[in-house]
């Protein structure tokens, strides 16, 4: 038995349907060319089947178009079944968690995504970490039927790559936990959307300008306001979190019970978590204890401020997201917004934000400000999810290590701003002992039984 004999994810549905099966390859290297083309020989070995290569999702994305094989399949007229398959690379397991760790990124990059001398490496040495993944199949006439009443800006065969794409990723999600949730292809799927053309052409039309040109900036606002996940960014950066709050508290208390409530109610609805905000910590205490209980890192909203280098690069690839802090006569920006909201809650993607707009500078909770809730609750009475739960967050200090910032404002000293200067500094003020930290999430909010929608 080979290696990867061994270690294959096999999803066998396939295997009983009474049609033609189509695999649909998604391979970086030759390596994983083979190893799938090996897999159907022993899988699939007397069955009718068919093999097409997509274009590859990881390395060299976009490089080249998909086989006209796909095209000239789904015009063919019959309706058989396609499957999706992949070789999916996993890190080394420590201590039952499959993580990645600075050392895996100093030795040879991301382990979850090699190149190809070191798939070979990886494959010699800890076989184990080779899986086969294979998607949820899907019918051609299921495929055509669902791209003619999408809303995408797509040919049939584009269509179906993105879709195949996805399915692996869901399942590759169950090999590698939920806390790898997170959008892939968030500008395409935005701007590649019929709504999201017209209304841009029809901003464009009353501001007086040619559509191309609003497209344009609506694409670069696009990359501006989204977050940009990146699975190893959020395993590094929440080794960063654990080794930074240690340096000043102890443990984080939290409620297990509550914990996987939550991880239960997000299967099915999308999440806004409404954290209190009294320190610079908040938002990197609640991240790393999602991702140490395997929920899906939070799609948090963030002042453009914080976008300097480097840390806007870093926390873009954690979650966070920015906005400007005015925006009331850009019609444009707006939609950009508006539609990125839709496209986390229709996704269900969890979202985080700070009611009260900003820090509390004396220690007290501040006035609620509902800018961001609002894009919610429109998103939600459009119809983008069947409900919404808003989460209720405590994040409390034994002391607060801002203490001496607070004390310096009512002074009268102006807020530093942000830079790289400011964050050295904040770490070294929590190099002291200021106790333990204590998180409390609410009972959730159902919009459905909270808010009613004016009438029409």
């Amino acid at each position: 038995m080979s290696a990867i004999q061994a270690t294959q994810e096999t999803g066998r549905e396939w295997s009983q349907e009474d049609r033609e099966l189509v695999f649909l390859g998604d391979a970086s290297s030759r390596l994983e060319r083979k190893h799938i083309e090996e897999w159907l020989e022993r899988e699939a070995s007397g069955i009718p089947h068919e093999l097409i290569w997509l274009p590859p999702s990881r390395r060299g994305r976009g490089a080249r178009d998909a086989d006209p094989l796909l095209e000239r399949r789904l015009r063919a007229g019959d309706d058989a079944l396609l499957v999706p398959l992949r070789v999916a690379w996993l890190p080394p397991e420590r201590m039952g968690k499959r993580s990645v760790t600075l050392v895996d990124l100093l030795k040879f990059g991301d382990p979850r995504d090699p190149d190809p001398l070191r798939q070979h490496l990886i494959l010699s040495r800890s076989p184990d970490r080779c899986r086969i993944v294979v998607g949820a199949p899907a019918s051609i006439d299921e495929l055509l039927s669902a791209h003619s009443e999408s809303v995408e800006i797509r040919t049939p065969g584009e269509f179906v790559v993105r879709r195949a794409w996805l399915a692996l990723e869901r399942a590759e999600r169950k090999l590698r936990g939920n806390r790898y949730k997170v959008p892939k292809f968030v500008a395409e799927d935005l701007t590649g959307s019929q709504e999201f053309a017209a209304a841009v052409g029809r901003i464009a039309e009353s501001e007086g300008r040619t559509a191309e040109s609003a497209a344009r900036r609506s694409h670069r606002y696009v990359r501006e306001i989204a977050a940009s996940h990146s699975p190893l960014v959020i395993d590094l950066i929440a080794n960063a979190i654990h080794w930074l709050y240690k340096q000043g508290y102890g443990a984080i208390h939290y409620d297990e019970h509550e914990i996987r409530t939550l991880y239960e109610l997000g299967q099915d609805h999308p999440l806004v978590f409404l954290p209190s905000h009294k320190s610079q910590l908040d938002r990197l205490v609640l991240q790393y204890l999602l991702w140490e209980n395997d929920l899906p890192p939070n799609h948090t909203a963030g002042g453009i401020n914080l976008n300097f280098f480097p840390v806007g690069q870093l926390v873009r690839r954690t979650g966070v997201f920015f906005i400007r802090r005015s925006f009331k006569d850009n019609e444009l920006y707006k939609h950009v917004l508006r539609s990125y909201i839709d496209y986390l809650v229709e996704k269900r993607f969890p979202l985080e934000w700070y009611l009260e707009g900003g820090r509390s500078r004396s220690g007290k909770l501040l006035p609620p400000r509902f800018g961001m809730l609002s894009y919610v609750v429109d998103s939600h009475f459009r119809g983008k999810a069947d409900d919404v739960y808003l989460i209720p967050t405590s994040i409390a200090y034994d002391q607060i290590f801002d203490v001496g910032s607070y004390a310096a404002e009512q002074q009268g000293t102006a807020k530093e701003s942000e830079s790289v200067g400011w964050l050295i500094e904040s770490i070294r003020t929590l190099r002291r002992r200021y106790g333990d930290i204590y998180v409390r999430f609410g009972e959730p909010i159902s919009l459905n039984a909270e808010v009613v929608p004016e009438a029409s």
